[in-house]
């Protein structure tokens, strides 16, 4: 990994010093809805949608698109700190601007991540904001046991997660609408018993990274400058990645997505890196 340090925080729009595209992209690259699965006029180069995720304290999270050399938020996430267990607020920034109150009443309130109390690893799951509360992800973290930290030091972290596949555009009878949004609605209980595969659902893990010159070493494509344990990628069982998330500076992470995840799936995602 690259030892370069960029500095800065994303503004609505702003210039971007470190997004790999350039201003010729522009013209034909676009950033997606952020509920919409990404296709191929919103990647960039490298095959996928770029933002960049900044961290402000520990309560605020902001996730930009990066498009043609601008930087434009898009989400925002504000942890509750009044929780019994970790909960995440989540806004439509492209809605409701960056300054404004932060609230579930708020017109752009569009749903939250929230951690399972009762599991003993670190599951979460990520509901939208309707009555329903329609499951749009769920993820689960090996969490390694302290004296296993104390044996082995500080080992990659390694997550699963499942979501619904892209079903866009196909006429689907409303009693087949209701069974997918039955089983989507039971997405922690399909990725533990395996029984994604079964469903209308995609399941990834981590990629194991390699061990070199005494370091976790993944390959980022020159997006990920700083090595840290919050850096990772997600792929399937053949091996495709579909998400790559790693530190660019203090409080500047790249977030890099492609289909099965959307904006705010793939903000969820690192939400849950944030929070362990």
């Amino acid at each position: 990994m690259e030892p370069t340090v960029r500095i800065g925080h994303p503004r609505s729009p702003k210039q971007s010093n470190d997004s790999a595209s350039s201003n010729n992209d522009a013209a034909v690259v676009t950033a997606p809805n952020i509920f919409a699965l990404p296709t191929e006029v919103n990647y960039q180069a490298i095959g996928f949608v770029q933002t960049v995720v900044t961290r402000f304290g520990s309560n605020r999270y902001e996730l930009a698109f990066q498009v043609g050399g601008v930087e434009t938020v898009a989400l925002i996430a504000q942890k509750v700190t009044k929780s019994t267990t970790s909960n995440y607020h989540l806004f439509d920034a492209l809605r409701g601007g960056e300054n404004t109150k932060m609230t579930k009443k708020a017109g752009h309130y569009i749903g939250k991540l929230r951690r399972d109390k009762d599991q003993p690893q670190g599951c979460y799951t990520l509901y939208d904001s309707s009555r329903e509360k329609q499951q749009l992800a769920a993820f689960v973290y090996d969490i390694p046991t302290l004296l296993s930290q104390v044996k082995e030091g500080q080992p990659p972290r390694k997550m699963q997660a499942v979501l619904p596949k892209n079903s866009e555009g196909n006429a689907l009878l409303e009693e087949e609408t209701l069974n997918i949004k039955h089983h989507n609605n039971r997405l922690m209980e399909h990725l533990h018993n395996g029984t994604w595969q079964h469903h209308d659902l995609v399941a990834v893990q981590t990629r194991p990274p390699s061990f070199h010159e005494g370091q976790y070493r993944l390959n980022f494509q020159g997006r990920v400058k700083i090595p840290s344990v919050k850096n990772m990628q997600l792929e399937d069982q053949v091996g495709q990645t579909f998400l790559q998330f790693g530190k660019v500076d203090d409080a500047r992470f790249h977030l890099d997505f492609k289909a099965p995840f959307s904006a705010v799936s793939a903000f969820a995602a690192a939400l849950a890196q944030f929070d362990l």
